[in-house]
């Protein structure tokens, strides 16, 4: 496992070589915190402005990953436009995609094919599947797939997996209207001049930091205190500042 980290420092490292935008400028989301993910798409079609978005198995795309106009925020529906990232306990590099609306589910991270036609689909609460292939998500720091946007302050990236990785197609991505508008799979070096691969993380309003009497609302002897960064690296002394403690946002004073 430390061989396979120090890999992935020096994948990063030779990615981040010419950015004009730094590496660091791109935060990772906060294990706890949800967020609409945003096609950057710039370019013609119904894409521009569109999410990610889960539909359910009684939906028009069942257990599936679609492209969807955001909904209001004070509407139940808008739980299916937001994620969060879960940090693996053996790899804090590698996460889980999970939808509010289904938050003991997450997203398969191997594509039905690896190809344009590939889908993403969502595993549900309801299914009692294996989790093998839960946590492979990565975010990609390459020159051209992330950073922060200027206008609206959102960090973005481009999302990918150890499976895509793999192979020739790399990105998860919002598909155009060959492809009904899906959430599919798709490589950069064939850009339509636009950035339907990367995705700005647009954080739902109202998911706050916890206060410090929150700290030490103790675990249980059973549950022991886990730590992340604001990056989802795992900490083990942790110092002042904002962590993530079992689950919560803490400010440590």
């Amino acid at each position: 496992m430390r061989c396979r980290e120090c890999s992935l420092i020096i994948w990063v490292g030779i990615l981040c070589i010419g950015l004009n935008i730094s590496a660091q400028d791109f935060q990772r989301p906060e294990p706890n915190r949800w967020y609409r993910l945003i096609t950057r798409y710039d370019g013609s079609d119904e894409r521009v402005g569109r999410c990610i978005q889960y539909f359910p198995s009684d939906s028009e795309h069942p257990d599936m990953l679609w492209s969807a106009t955001p909904v209001d925020t004070t509407l139940a529906e808008s739980d299916y436009q937001f994620w969060r990232f879960e940090p693996s306990p053996d790899n804090p590099d590698r996460y889980a995609m999970i939808c509010k609306a289904a938050p003991h589910g997450y997203v398969n991270d191997v594509p039905t094919a690896m190809d344009p036609s590939g889908r993403w689909i969502y595993v549900s609460e309801s299914e009692s599947a294996s989790p093998d292939n839960k946590y492979g998500f990565v975010f990609v720091t390459s020159p051209t797939l992330s950073g922060v946007d200027s206008g609206t302050g959102y960090s973005y990236c481009a999302i990918s997996t150890d499976a895509s990785m793999a192979s020739g197609y790399h990105y998860m991505n919002a598909g155009g209207p060959k492809q009904d508008y899906a959430i599919n799979i798709w490589y950069e070096t064939y850009s339509e001049d636009a950035n339907e691969w990367s995705f700005a993380f647009a954080p739902r309003d109202g998911d706050g930091t916890s206060s410090i009497c929150d700290v030490m609302c103790a675990p249980s002897d059973d549950e022991p205190i886990v730590c992340y960064d604001l990056s989802g690296r795992r900490v083990y002394h942790p110092t002042h500042g904002i962590y993530i403690i079992n689950g919560r946002k803490i400010l440590l004073r």
